[in-house]
């Protein structure tokens, strides 16, 4: 599949050249949330409406979110070698909560803590596309559900070229993309290597 990549998605890539050079991966994963990024801001000005999501509004934040095995990475190389001493202390605190929790899907995401996104800069994809309209999500609110034409319709290009992006740090793993997949066989891969991000054994990670 021909990737075309958006040379304005580099004003919106988050930059770590440390962890890039010391995590294979994180690159191409950067690169994707760039993506996404743009795709967002595009999405909203096709919309024409301003997002009520704000600082300190977090109800997405408890359900179920998705992430891919690339994403689970960033997510740890940035825990383990960016997060301040005591932010660290906080999420070990939280994991030990969820460690053993028969209903994990149920809670929050581990790495929102006092109401504040520890890893915002390497939050997934799922986070990033998700904007509310209108007003800002009750608490227990699935807008989704409750209101869905309030909910921001990502442009699934940018979601698409994002993902493509992050399929060479697949090749060798145990379970690879197709070579040269076709949209249909990308889409499918993604889908049997994504999990939710309450469900990964965080706490062995961190050696809670």
């Amino acid at each position: 599949m021909p990737l075309i990549w958006p040379a304005e998605a580099r004003l919106f890539r988050h930059t770590d050249s440390w962890l890039e050079r010391s995590y294979p991966g994180v690159d191409l994963l950067l690169d994707a949330f760039s993506v996404v990024d743009l795709g967002v801001k595009k999405a909203t000005e096709r919309d024409g409406r301003v997002p009520a999501c704000h600082a300190g509004c977090a109800q997405c934040c408890m359900q179920p979110i998705p992430v891919t095995p690339l994403e689970v990475l960033g997510l740890h190389s940035y825990v383990r070698h960016r997060l301040p001493q005591a932010s660290l202390a906080a999420l070990v605190a939280r994991l030990a909560v969820f460690q053993g929790h028969k209903e994990q899907m149920a809670l929050a995401c581990p790495f929102l803590v006092d109401g504040t996104c520890l890893v915002y800069p390497v939050r997934p994809v799922v986070c990033r596309q998700y904007m509310v309209f209108g007003r800002a999500c009750a608490q227990g609110e699935d807008a989704t559900r409750t209101r869905p034409r309030e909910v921001l319709k990502p442009l699934y290009h940018y979601m698409l070229t994002a993902l493509l992006r992050t399929l060479p740090w697949y090749v060798g793993h145990e379970t690879s993309p197709p070579e040269h997949p076709t949209e249909e066989q990308a889409r499918g891969f993604f889908n049997s290597v994504t999990t939710v991000i309450q469900l990964v054994a965080w706490n062995r990670l961190f050696r809670v």
